[in-house]
């Protein structure tokens, strides 16, 4: 098996692996606490240490970063966005949305990350990414367009309108993650420690959190006995996905991770109608709107 075949399995796992944990965290809307965000922070922390003691603590990556301390902020900054802001929205947004709607908006992260690495990474947005964007950026609003149509119809359900904004927010959060960890990877290249960083980083949030806010220390103090199976296994998946996508990173190339990657929206479907019967089918505008975001992940990533 060559390099490559290898990196692309490993990114087809990736995509099962997040499309498992889009169908567990959908689940947990019974579920204590904060449903399971602080947790998953917790579990991607112990797997990232895990990666890092055994692929970069012995290698002299630190020791060599041209910029330990940039890199480090950057890693800290890009923890709080997206283990903090990005994985609670998204989480609400699987939850309010359904597997199917949330998903498709999760890819507006490629849409915000163009744009933010543009504006301040100086990169050039290229005529087939920009064919990307306007393909993103459309099914988004085929969405919206598909909720305010439905709006008051008997036997459709249909999220409110409102609902799209925390997989908005989610989706521009996880982008701006995107952009500081590349810069703190440009000063400090060890992606496993800067993973690390970054869920500590989200944890201690958190934690400061939790002396300020009644609500955040009875999360902080029930973290493990508000659990279900539903939050441990959407936990386990979301930092197996990350885990995954990293490796295949490693044989792969980008462009090609992504591309396959983004299947995701379609394993989720399956899981969620087919497998484990927790949605009904969606209905075709929102089939073809997850198809043509899936369409402009594939031209960003090859612009």
């Amino acid at each position: 098996m060559s390099p490559e075949t290898f990196g692309q399995i490993l990114a087809v796992c990736s995509a099962v692996s997040f499309a498992l944990a889009n169908v567990f965290i959908s689940r947990t809307t019974r579920s204590g606490g904060d449903k399971g965000v602080m947790f998953s922070v917790l579990v991607t922390m112990a797997f990232s240490g895990a990666l890092w003691l055994l692929l970069e603590a012995g290698g002299g990556g630190l020791s060599d970063a041209p910029d330990f301390w940039r890199g480090f902020g950057w890693f800290v900054f890009a923890g709080v966005s997206a283990m903090v802001f990005g994985r609670s929205l998204v989480f609400e947004s699987l939850r309010r949305l359904g597997v199917t709607r949330a998903t498709a908006v999760k890819r507006l992260n490629p849409f915000f990350s163009v744009a933010l690495a543009a504006l301040f990474l100086s990169e050039v947005i290229t005529p087939r990414g920009a064919a990307g964007m306007a393909a993103i950026a459309i099914a988004f609003a085929v969405l919206i367009h598909q909720s305010f149509r439905d709006r008051g119809k008997l036997n459709v359900q249909s999220p409110a309108p409102s609902s799209y904004l925390f997989g908005l927010g989610g989706a521009m959060a996880y982008a701006v993650a995107y952009v500081a960890r590349a810069a703190g990877l440009d000063h400090m290249p060890a992606p496993a420690f800067g993973t690390f960083v970054s869920a500590v980083s989200g944890f201690v949030f958190f934690a400061g959190m939790a002396v300020v806010s009644t609500r955040y220390r009875g999360y902080f103090a029930n973290i493990f006995s508000s659990l279900d199976r539903w939050i441990v296994m959407g936990a386990i998946m979301v930092s197996g996905g990350q885990i995954l996508l990293f490796a295949a990173l490693a044989y792969e190339s980008v462009s090609t991770v992504v591309m396959i990657a983004s299947v995701e929206i379609f394993f989720s479907i399956i899981l969620s109608v087919l497998v484990f019967r927790s949605e009904s089918a969606p209905r075709w505008p929102v089939l073809a709107a997850a198809a043509l975001a899936m369409v402009g992940v594939v031209l960003v990533a090859t612009g």
